[in-house]
């Protein structure tokens, strides 16, 4: 295992790390290699054991770059960084590399034809009508919290539950098929926690996505017999071209909303909610300007930059940073990283609800920023809006753990002490 390019690395600084889903229990181990990378090999060579190589890019002008920048970085065919055994197992038995072809991982007329399908379900205007439903849920969970006796666990407990309810809701799938979304994307995105001496990594992938698309191919036949107002009948019903959308791309789309539409959500409402009790002074802001809740939950996201990482296909010779890429390589963009650059953030390592919340790129930016963010950031606001004013206090009650990914991460468990006023 090597990392090449610049100028040396600190002993102790491991970039192939990177890619290791168990590193990423340790946020702060990431966080060193990442600003290391970031001053000293900003572009940098990565050759890890079971992956194939990539450039890892740290930052954030070069990744809004390579963002900005399609006719020469691809989302087509290695979107995210997963062993080079299970690429050739998916390839074999999906017939594509990823194991699925979302948003996410194309470019080109197709992702802006699929993009429109359910475009205008996540506008402002179309978001901000649905803060009535979201009120009700956020209260459910508010009222979970004050049946558990002053102590849970709110990323557990409370942060993984309330927008998995809502985006489903907007799917279309009922409360009780909850608890089987949320495994299978757990899953999904954690493979490697659930590898055992019966199952390896390409048998708990591919029993996932087996068992998502089982799922999904029910529920939107039900959708073509007996359409609703909601995205499941939005999606089983589309046409493409005159076309409707084959298996494999419906399937992949549900997917992308089933997951993409909570997982990053659930992070960093219970990244956020730590964030308030490392940084108490935030916490006391928030309670005396009510009108900070919205840009606190942007800044909560760019605090825990959910999403790891992105991976792009160079289709042209060029250079970024003064280093030289061929066509044919990946080079993968670390957002956590960028959006602790200091040449573009100003303080990053500061918790400020007071941010200017255009810098950021944990939406991403361009063809590819996250349709969801508008949402992201309403849920997140309208929880703690309601939340916070009812604690007489709220403090951590154990040692938090962190969901062992380096695709989608965040807090696995955060325990935590509180009273609600009378």
């Amino acid at each position: 295992m090597n990392a090449t390019n610049g100028s040396p690395l600190n002993a102790g600084i491991d970039p192939t790390l990177l890619v290791e889903s168990t590193a990423y229990a340790d946020p702060q181990l990431i966080r060193q290699i990442l600003d290391h990378l970031r001053e000293h090999q900003p572009v940098c060579y990565v050759e890890p054991e079971r992956f194939r190589p990539f450039w890892a890019a740290t930052r954030y002008d070069d990744i809004r770059y390579i963002e900005s920048t399609p006719e020469l970085f691809s989302a087509e065919p290695r979107a995210v960084l997963i062993p080079e055994s299970l690429e050739i197992e998916n390839l074999n038995r999906f017939g594509d590399m990823q194991g699925v072809k979302t948003l996410v991982h194309m470019d080109g007329p197709q992702h802006l034809a699929l993009r429109a399908i359910t475009r205008d379900w996540f506008m402002p205007k179309n978001v901000a009508a649905m803060r009535g439903r979201i009120d009700v849920i956020a209260d459910q969970f508010i009222d979970r919290m004050r049946s558990m006796g002053g102590e849970c666990d709110f990323a557990a407990d409370i942060a993984f539950w309330y927008p998995l309810r809502v985006v489903l809701q907007m799917i279309g799938i009922s409360e009780e098929d909850e608890p089987t979304i949320l495994n299978l994307t757990q899953r999904l995105f954690a493979a490697e926690s659930y590898v055992t001496e019966e199952s390896d990594l390409s048998t708990v992938y591919g029993e996932t996505l087996t068992a998502l698309a089982e799922f999904f191919t029910q529920l939107a036949e039900q959708r073509r017999n007996e359409p609703v107002n909601d995205i499941a009948s939005v999606l089983a019903n589309a046409n493409v071209n005159g076309e409707p959308l084959d298996p494999f791309t419906l399937i992949s789309y549900f997917v992308l909303l089933a997951t993409a539409g909570h997982d990053t959500t659930s992070a960093s409402l219970a990244g956020g909610v730590k964030a308030l009790l490392d940084f108490p002074e935030q916490h006391r802001l928030l309670l005396a300007e009510p009108g900070l809740y919205p840009g606190a939950a942007d800044e909560m996201i760019r605090w825990v930059s959910p999403v790891k990482h992105f991976a792009r296909t160079v289709l042209k010779d060029t250079t970024l940073s003064g280093v030289s890429l061929k066509a044919g390589e990946t080079v993968a963009m670390f957002f956590d990283s960028a959006n602790r650059d200091g040449e573009a953030i100003a303080s990053p390592a500061k918790f400020d609800i007071k941010r200017d919340r255009s810098r950021h790129l944990a939406f991403g930016v361009g063809r590819h920023n996250c349709p969801g963010m508008h949402l992201a950031r309403l849920e997140i606001a309208v929880f703690l809006e309601k939340l916070l004013p009812q604690l007489e206090f709220i403090e951590q009650a154990g040692e938090p753990a962190y969901i062992q990914s380096g695709f989608v991460s965040g807090l696995n468990s955060l325990p935590v002490r509180y009273r609600f006023r009378d």
